[in-house]
């Protein structure tokens, strides 16, 4: 299917490695030039190379940590005119409980899961509005819906995104330019591979039975792999999706609600 993207420029975050990388190859392959961010530059060069040997397409990187201000100002000078952007960024690893987290927690995970998102998006979507198309999707988590005490700290940032996201949407269709979030439940990258082994060591189990424990939390009895969750996100920036803003889409294999 072709997505009607071919020439069009994506701005894609957390592009070095899982969604992010398999998003940005997705995209790549409808033709799609790239502008990748992330954290890690020795990863992000890695990544930038591999997808320059692909396909004919631009493939442009800038490291950055969109945690913070300044950074995700050297982000939009560096591309301030995306057809598409993808934003999909970490989340704090912080105690569970939530009586302990301190009022710098709670600033850091707004900066980090609702600022980030939200000026990045500020910063391109009037340029998308002119052009008459745009496409926003930012990478959020199964728990928006089925929210827990203990992952309060990202659970209520994303919240606070999914408002606004659903406001701007109605602002922008006219324009052609459509806001989404996709929200993944347990997929296959190397963060959930390192969570499994964190996990394990703690409970004294093997890798292998958290894996299986953790696999068996939807009814497709599996993780996902990062290129099936990402071919929802790419979908969403298509040139056929117009008709499809202001939602939050579940892709989980039916989870089971607070189910970890």
């Amino acid at each position: 299917m072709d997505l009607g993207l071919n020439g069009r420029k994506a701005l894609v975050c957390g592009a070095s490695e899982g969604i992010g990388y398999a998003a940005a190859k997705l995209l790549e392959s409808e033709g799609v030039n790239l502008v990748l961010v992330a954290r890690n530059e020795e990863k992000l060069e890695g990544a930038a190379a591999a997808l320059k040997d692909l396909h004919a397409v631009n493939v442009d990187y800038v490291a950055a940590d969109l945690g913070h201000k300044e950074e995700r100002a050297k982000v939009l000078s560096y591309c301030s005119d995306p057809d598409i952007l993808i934003h999909n960024g970490g989340w704090p690893r912080t105690e569970r409980d939530f009586r302990k987290w301190s009022n710098d927690d709670w600033l850091r995970a707004l900066d980090l899961m609702m600022l980030s998102p939200i000026e990045l998006i500020t910063g391109v979507i009037d340029g998308m509005a002119e052009r008459k198309f745009g496409r926003i999707v930012a990478v959020t988590s199964r728990f928006v819906k089925e929210p827990s005490a203990e992952l309060a700290l990202s659970t209520s940032p994303r919240l606070g995104l999914s408002g606004f996201i659903t406001g701007v949407a109605r602002k922008y269709a006219a324009h052609n330019v459509t806001l989404n979030t996709a929200l993944p439940g347990i997929i296959a990258t190397e963060t959930q591979f390192q969570h499994g082994r964190d996990l394990a060591e703690a409970a004294g189990k093997s890798f292998d039975q958290i894996w299986a424990e953790r696999s068996s939390t939807n009814s497709a009895n599996r993780f996902a792999t990062p290129e099936e969750f990402a071919s929802l996100c790419v979908f969403l920036c298509s040139a056929h999706s117009g008709f499809l803003t202001g939602q939050h889409i579940l892709s989980d294999g039916a989870g089971y609600p607070g189910v970890f």
